[in-house]
């Protein structure tokens, strides 16, 4: 009886020990985006605070064809939010061996692209489990000279889209009233920096988000890399920064950004 007394008090202290482990793993990752001072959109980031990026770099962080990834030379980034009252501010600090390599004929999630997942309601569940009304997912395709953006919300259910509905997704659009990137390259890959109003995720039925410092928005980030020059297309590696393929159904796999000043 003592020994079963003995073992079961040692399980049940390797369960303690375990549980902060676990919780840890579990835990939402979060970035703080700081409100921008006179950002140049010059593919520079000078004018940034570059103290809280969203790394996407792990091989835990693939969510699809995991085998074709390379390694972080291949395929990497550093991710940067800041805003102001007028807009949202991203940028891209990527590491990649075949950089800009959009090819127009691939399906839109199948070009080199840098996507954005993000919600426009601080008072959303971050558990929830399906997109809302204020929940959208932006493509920025990596085509030097073109820069086509898109906007997914086939996954919004109808009586939630407000009527805002998909946009650009067959490519070759650019339906980001308003917004402007720049890119430089580096010896790594290059740097991309973009501007993106806040009405771009508004309608007439669907106010435009006013931020203040203190909000916490849901949010994501996703890489999607292409080998270059083909062939290679069929099997497109993709980083996400928090969770699984899932994260384009379900926003309870995203993280998080809080507003700063």
């Amino acid at each position: 009886m003592k020994k079963i007394l003995t073992l079961s008090v040692s399980a049940l202290a390797a369960l303690t020990f375990a549980l902060p482990v676990q919780a840890e793993e579990a835990s939402r990752p979060e970035i703080t985006a700081y409100k921008a001072e006179e950002v140049t959109i010059d593919g520079k980031l000078d004018e940034w605070n570059l103290e809280s990026p969203a790394v996407v770099k792990d091989p835990e962080q693939i969510i699809r064809d995991a085998v074709f990834w390379q390694g972080e030379n291949d395929c990497s980034a550093k991710y940067y939010l800041a805003w102001d009252e007028e807009n949202l501010y991203m940028a891209a600090d990527v590491t990649e061996d075949t950089p800009l390599g959009a090819i127009e004929m691939l399906p839109i999630d199948g070009e080199d692209n840098l996507k954005l997942y993000i919600s426009t309601d601080p008072t959303a569940d971050p558990e929830r489990t399906e997109y809302g009304t204020n929940d959208f997912l932006v493509y920025f395709i990596m085509d030097e000279g073109f820069w086509d953006t898109a906007i997914d919300r086939s996954m919004v259910p109808k009586e939630a889209r407000q009527r805002f509905v998909s946009m650009g997704m067959d490519g070759g659009e650019s339906v980001l009233e308003g917004y402007e990137c720049a890119v430089s390259m580096t010896a790594t890959g290059f740097i991309w920096e973009a501007v993106i109003p806040w009405s771009c995720f508004s309608n007439d039925k669907i106010e435009v988000y006013a931020p203040k410092a203190g909000d916490t928005l849901s949010c994501n980030f996703a890489i999607t890399d292409i080998s270059y020059p083909c062939p290679g297309t069929e099997y497109i590696p993709q980083l996400a920064w928090s969770g699984t393929q899932n994260i384009n159904t379900d926003p309870s796999e995203w993280g998080s950004v809080t507003l700063a000043e």
